[in-house]
């Protein structure tokens, strides 16, 4: 199966939200032969009661976080610490007449760093919503564990900068180091680390990738560098715009995916959460007179 991803960033208007569309095409794809079908005389098709998330077989993932976890936290905290240290030479190149180019360059990244966790979320969203009006398991499941690993991601980032308040380059143009802990809950300027953008741009991704691994694991292979690339062009912007340091975006880019393959690792190794329960089981179908019918699952 082929999946129709596409990034317009050689166009001159992109808008957000083709990125976002690229980011978010594969569940549409992998549940396109989930979709019920209807029948010539009118009747509906209901899919198997059987969810994906219960159907597929991954190992078991005890707890959340698993012990190779720690040893990949440390290796990007010194990955962190080492980028750190040419923060200063990385922001003053982006900074640079030749980086930074014309207006119309402005203009472009301008557009494209809109791609935030707010679209992302609510394409994740839609997508859940389309899963459930299609009847599509498929499509729904993706698109609920990709809203769950954005909104732990947003959730976690956000404590997390509001404790260091690291601040952002344009506010310290020659200090990388400046930190004013705790007050990155109340001040946009000292909200540096991690990189927000990067942070959900990967959790998405990371999430995606995991999904079509579990269903279509030879589309990995095509799916993985066109999403992984995608997900860096957000926080390349917050370079560009002076918003981030370098570290910021490693740091962003390796907690997103951490908590993105976690939250998917752990949805398809365990039985259903609560949560998924209760989203997973509903659907809208049409009532045959011109009306909708609610229909709640009991899947365990």
């Amino acid at each position: 199966m082929r999946f129709p991803f596409a990034l317009s960033l050689l166009r001159p208007s992109p808008r957000p939200w083709r990125f976002v569309a690229a980011l978010l095409t594969a569940p549409t794809a992998l549940g396109a032969q989930q979709i019920a079908s209807t029948d010539v005389d009118g009747t509906l098709r209901a899919p198997a009661a059987e969810s994906d998330t219960t159907r597929l077989h991954t190992p078991t993932q005890k707890t959340f976080f698993v012990k190779r976890d720690l040893v990949a936290t440390g290796i990007a905290v010194a990955g962190t610490a080492a980028v750190s240290a040419f923060d200063l030479r990385i922001a003053r190149w982006a900074r640079s007449g030749d980086v930074q180019g014309d207006s119309s360059r402005h203009d472009l990244v301008s557009e494209l760093t809109r791609v935030n966790e707010t679209p992302l979320m609510l394409a994740a969203l839609a997508t859940y919503g389309v899963g459930r009006v299609a009847r599509s398991s498929t499509t729904a499941d993706v698109g609920l564990h990709t809203l769950e690993a954005l909104v732990l991601t947003t959730t976690v980032s956000q404590v997390v900068r509001g404790v260091f308040g690291r601040t952002r380059p344009r506010a310290s143009l020659n200090d990388p180091f400046r930190f004013e802990p705790g007050t990155g809950f109340s001040g946009f300027e000292t909200r540096s680390f991690p990189s927000l953008h990067t942070a959900a741009a990967f959790a998405t991704a990371t999430a995606l990738v995991g999904e079509i691994e579990l269903r279509r694991p030879a589309a990995k292979k095509v799916a993985a560098p066109l999403l992984y690339t995608a997900a860096m062009v957000p926080g390349l912007t917050r370079l560009y715009l002076d918003q981030h340091w370098a570290s910021d975006i490693v740091a962003g880019a390796f907690l997103g995916a951490l908590l993105g393959s976690r939250v998917v690792g752990y949805a398809h190794s365990h039985r259903r959460t609560r949560l998924d329960r209760a989203l997973l089981g509903v659907s809208a179908v049409p009532d045959g007179r011109g009306g909708v019918m609610v229909m709640v699952g009991t899947e365990p």
